[in-house]
């Protein structure tokens, strides 16, 4: 096959040789003759003829050494093929014992993790089985009644030190726990009708007593070898002995000695299971709970004693005062309306209290302008509101100290308490309980001092506001009575018959004056007859609203005004009005307060050309003094004044 192939590229390469041999030679010599051309063509064409007949000869060879080939092929060809078969099926054969191989393997693969598997679920097995058993060794002391311990000790003794024996096997330390566990059982199966057994106990005198107990249920009863000694048999705090606790009736000690002996009678039950003997341990006298409290203490009980004192002397004080009836406060207006000063002097007394002692002084300044009024009756209110608040601050601070006091107790409770642990150790709790006891009863004792100030002194703080709230509440209508009474002449005329000389001509002097300036405002008013414009006067105190209490002050100071006022208007910057100001504020509140703050908006005013009779019938509607007077655009352009009508 190599051979055809080696042929068939020569013939190829022969066939694109040839066309170019010929061109060669067709191009040689374009300038010789005919007859030399002629003659050189011939030459190269036998060169050519026997390159063909070389090569065909080639070809021949190279095919017949091609058949050769062909055939040695086929002939070897079947034997090469079964050969080749026979060794597919070897290698098929061994590709299956190879798999059976693997997956032979692969199954004791398998089978070996799974007994892997196994012997560690045995091992996890063994060694929860042999943590639970140690487990359940270590309970079941715990689960057993004091009575019992002494009757089990070996069996739980062995039980417990078994897993950390060396000198056992796996199977003797089993069958150790194993034991315990089967005596457990045992002991279930004889706890359903009781069990007796021998044992010791410690009497009410400290004495170990050796004796037979009798277990029911969560009860033991026991009796000694001599009969001297029957009783409950409980575990006492620190002792690892069971303690005897006697019973209250001689009969319960018969029955109780005759079914320990017997075995068989009366069965005496607590049902509280010795509970109610501990309870009654534990009860104690209201002295002794204190005493435990500690020193502490002493300051403590003072203190509540000198509280109750004084909340019951408050209580008597303020119940004692006289409150105000609204007929008496009434019956008081109606006679400064009437100008009835000695009838009003008679009501006021007869309300009483601090409030008629208040309304009193007032009456008795009547004639005396409205700002000295309002100042005297505010000094009533002063030293009433710091009579009626005396001692309550000794209560709230009492409410206070106490639970500090409490906490005093606290702390040197636990530091007596530290003492001990350094020189008993933490082992003991009852040795401990002292200064814990000191501790927590210091701290109720100041709760149950401290709650009840606290709550009795917001009680009479409470009242003691309600009582001053209703002595300010009565003040303001006095005044606002006051100021609405009308003017009378002949008290002016009184008024000025008691002044000195010279100062009654100086008040007429200025009255005269200020009359000439309202009868020349009256002439020059561009407002029609009859209306508030015509009526009006110039306001003769205004404040603005952007000032502080202190300046108001001020500026009314500044302004000397004599006349008698309980209120001023209140304007802008731009001098609209904005509301009044009662005088009594600006007495009573502190400087840095804004006037704006302060306002009473909801006033009554009218425009300059409210009608006259609209005017007046609003003053006998709301009685009221006098009343701003305000142009279109709300500026504040003079006042009205009430003319007695």
């Amino acid at each position: 096959m190599s051979i055809g192939r080696n042929m068939y590229l020569l013939i190829c390469i022969l066939s694109l040789l040839l066309p170019t041999v010929s061109a060669r030679i067709a191009g040689g010599q374009d300038s010789a003759d005919a007859g030399a051309s002629a003659s050189q063509t011939t030459a190269p064409a036998d060169t050519v003829s026997a390159i063909g007949v070389s090569a065909q000869r080639q070809l021949e060879e190279s095919l017949a050494e091609l058949a050769a080939l062909r055939q040695a092929i086929a002939e070897e060809k079947v034997p090469m093929g079964r050969r080749l078969s026979e060794l597919e099926e070897q290698l098929l054969e061994v590709r299956r014992e190879y798999q059976q191989a693997m997956r032979l393997l692969d199954s004791r693969t398998l089978d070996l993790s799974n007994l892997r598997s196994e012997v560690q679920s045995r091992r996890e097995e063994k060694t929860y089985i042999s943590n639970l058993l140690s487990e359940y060794t270590r309970s079941f002391e715990t689960r057993l009644h004091i009575a019992e311990i002494q009757r089990y000790s070996d069996l739980i003794e062995a039980a417990g030190l078994a897993p950390e024996n060396s000198n056992l096997s796996e199977a003797e330390v089993y069958q150790t726990q194993v034991a315990l566990v089967t005596a457990s059982l045992e002991r279930l199966h004889e706890a359903l009708g009781g069990v007796r057994f021998d044992g010791s106990a410690v009497d009410s005198s400290g004495r170990i007593r050796r004796g037979t107990f009798v277990l029911l249920g969560p009860v033991a009863l026991f009796r000694s070898d001599d009969g001297e000694t029957v009783g409950i048999a409980e575990q006492r705090l620190g002792s690892l002995e069971p303690t005897v606790l006697p019973f209250g009736s001689e009969a319960m000690t018969q029955a109780a000695a005759t079914l320990v002996a017997t075995g068989a009678g009366e069965f005496p039950f607590d049902p509280t299971l010795g509970n109610a003997h501990k309870i009654e341990a534990t009860k104690q006298t209201l002295l002794e709970h204190i005493r435990k409290g500690g020193v502490v203490m002493y300051p403590i009980l003072g203190l509540f004693a000198a509280v109750m004192l004084v909340v019951l002397f408050k209580w008597i004080e303020l119940a004692r005062l006289r409150q105000p009836s609204e007929r008496r406060i009434r019956a008081l207006l109606d006679a400064i309306a009437d100008r009835k000063k000695e009838i009003a002097a008679a009501e006021a007394a007869a309300i009483g209290g601090p409030t008629g002692a208040m309304l009193a002084t007032g009456v008795e300044h009547l004639h005396e302008p409205v700002a000295l009024v309002e100042e005297v009756m505010y000094e009533k209110i002063l030293t009433a509101k710091l009579r009626l608040q005396r001692f309550l601050p000794f209560i709230a601070i009492s409410a206070a100290a106490a639970p500090l006091l409490g906490l005093l107790g606290t702390v040197t409770g636990i530091i007596n308490t530290f003492k001990l642990i350094t020189v008993f150790g933490s082992g003991d709790v009852k040795t401990l309980s002292g200064g814990i006891s000191e501790a927590l009863i210091t701290t109720e004792f100041g709760l149950i001092v401290a709650i009840p100030s606290l709550l009795l002194h917001a009680f009479l703080s409470r009242k003691a506001r309600g009582m001053i709230a209703q002595m300010e509440k009565s003040a303001i209508r006095f005044m606002n009575q006051v100021g609405k009474t009308p003017y009378q002449p002949q008290d002016t005329a009184k008024t000025l018959a008691e002044m000195p000389a010279a100062v009654a001509e100086e008040v007429l002097r200025r009255l005269r004056s200020r009359a000439q300036e309202l009868d020349e405002t009256c002439e020059g008013a561009p407002y029609a007859p009859g209306s508030a414009g015509s009526m009006m006067e110039p306001a003769s105190m205004t404040i603005h609203q952007s000032m502080t209490v202190a300046e108001a002050l001020n500026a009314m100071r500044a302004a000397g005004s004599d006349e008698d006022f309980h209120a001023v208007f209140v304007v802008d910057e731009e001098g609209r009005y904005v509301g009044d100001l009662h005088v009594r504020l600006l007495l009573t509140r502190p400087e840095q307060a804004r006037i704006e703050s302060l306002i009473d908006r909801e006033t009554l005013f009218v425009r300059t050309d409210t009608d006259r009779d609209e005017v007046q019938q609003l003053f006998r509607t709301h009685d009221v003094r006098v009343m701003p007077v305000l142009d279109d655009d709300d500026q504040l352009v003079g006042r009205v004044i009430r003319n007695g009508e």
